[in-house]
């Protein structure tokens, strides 16, 4: 009989999410900002943004490139995670070996070694990117892959997937909130000035997540807690009999969808109190407050209500309201005095999407997983969230290029707003089309098969 995996236990493993979400955050917020912040940030361009080619700027090209590294490396690592033999565990080898060198890698996006915008700054970017990225999937993929491993009942597993939205909140918190304010307070202060006090705090975010992801890994016990043992299936065979699985396909399209709208938002997080509200940057800690605060009330309401809501009708309420509450960022600005309400309101109303998605797709395809995994004899779970990474990664890289495109083409300076502006209503179609694509997911011929499974262990 296996071992519970004890609440303690779930709690610190979940920590793992907070070091990586400050790690991604990182990225996703601030990568753009600090290459081609808007004029009234007072920092100059660090690389050229007009259109290379089709439509596409130096900057998307280069994040396009780093997500194609980047989903390459998800089938990979999650097969070679599926058949490892480590003494320590299949999937404990590669958080403990992978947390130090990703941290590293994060902090060195924003050390480029030109002052002004070059092509070296390209190059640079490019390589650092490609391999941020690599090791992004090295942890996460395996990670991930524990969800439904250590979970043998639907409460720990929601449990232990509200923990890591939990943490992943609060790492993205530390960027989001932490980050303005260590810029700010290191300006002042003889050491930094301007782009090395935001360096300086990039850099001390870096370290704090590299301690978190380092320690979720120390109490992992597969032998105890889990019955993984290697597949022994070759990586081809292995993607595809994930991809010839219908239910994961219905669950992965909208799934993307929803992140690739998120992360288009994600990307204009740092221009919206500049560009919209005519306020200064540190005013970005006062909306990821009201984002964060409405997140977390809605963590609560998923928490009780997941025993009587089905993970679907939560995913449905996720895709429509990300939908509706994005349109919003086109008429922000129109509110006039009453503009900064506005936006926090806005602000506020989007954490309900936003704790929807870093819980239920994590629970949903845990669920998939294990159903495949009894019904082949094959456990192989990291390979669903690595094919799940191969698609979403380069999500993120055409959406960064979405909105550095309508950057170029629209504005993205208080002056000139248009381009900030159109980024939600292009991310609220993007959610609306996963929303119809979701109703056809089969929850109760999931919920039959798992009932089924448990009752047979």
């Amino acid at each position: 009989m296996l071992q519970r995996f004890s609440t303690w236990r779930q709690i610190i493993y979940a920590n793992g999410s907070g070091g990586f979400a400050a790690l991604d955050n990182l990225f996703g917020v601030y990568l753009v900002f600090f290459f081609l912040p808007p004029k009234e940030s007072g920092l100059s361009e660090l690389i050229h943004n007009k259109p290379v080619i089709l439509g596409l700027t130096v900057m998307g090209i280069i994040i396009i490139f780093g997500r194609i590294i980047d989903s390459i490396a998800d089938p990979v690592i999650a097969n070679w995670s599926d058949n490892s033999k480590a003494k320590m565990g299949r999937r404990k080898f590669f958080l403990v070996t992978g947390s130090l060198p990703f941290a590293l890698i994060a902090a060195l996006l924003f050390f480029p070694p030109c002052r002004i915008a070059c092509t070296t700054n390209a190059v640079y970017l490019a390589v650092i990117l490609g391999l941020y990225f690599f090791l992004y999937t090295y942890f996460m993929t395996p990670y991930l892959a524990l969800i439904p491993e250590l979970s043998h009942t639907h409460k720990d597993r929601i449990n232990i997937v509200v923990y890591q939205a939990i943490f992943s909140l609060l790492g993205g918190g530390i960027v989001l909130v932490g980050v303005p304010l260590l810029w700010q307070s290191f300006q002042g202060t003889e050491i930094f000035g301007g782009r090395s006090a935001l360096q300086a705090a990039l850099v001390a975010v870096a370290i704090i997540g590299f301690i978190s992801m380092f320690i979720s890994g120390l109490v992992i016990d597969e032998k105890r807690y889990t019955k993984g043992e290697p597949a022994n299936v070759k990586l081809f065979e292995s993607l595809k009999m994930t991809l010839k699985n219908s239910t994961f396909i219905i669950y992965l399209i909208p799934t993307i969808l929803f992140w690739f709208s998120f992360n288009i938002i994600r990307t204009i997080v740092a221009y919206y109190p500049i560009v919209l509200l005519n306020k200064e940057a540190g005013f970005q800690t006062i909306l990821m407050v009201a984002l964060f605060g409405g997140a977390i009330l809605f963590f609560g309401v998923i928490s009780v209500l997941s025993g009587k809501i089905s993970n679907k009708a939560f995913m449905l309420l996720g895709l429509l309201s990300f939908s509706v509450f994005m349109s919003f960022t086109y008429v922000i600005d129109m509110f006039g005095e009453y503009k900064v309400i506005a936006g926090l309101v806005h602000m506020a109303l989007l954490g309900i999407p936003v704790a929807i998605l870093l819980i239920i797709p994590n629970a949903i395809i845990s669920d998939i997983s294990e159903v495949d995994g009894y019904e082949t004899g094959k456990k192989r779970e990291a390979m669903f969230f690595g094919t799940q990474g191969l698609f979403m990664k380069i999500n993120y890289g055409i959406a960064a290029a979405i909105v550095t495109y309508l950057f170029a083409a629209f504005g993205k300076d208080a002056a000139n707003p248009m381009g900030v502006k159109l980024a939600g209503p292009v991310a609220g179609i993007f959610c609306l089309v996963g929303f119809c694509i979701f109703l056809f997911y089969p929850q109760k011929e999931i919920e039959r098969e798992l009932i089924e499974i448990r009752e047979g262990k």
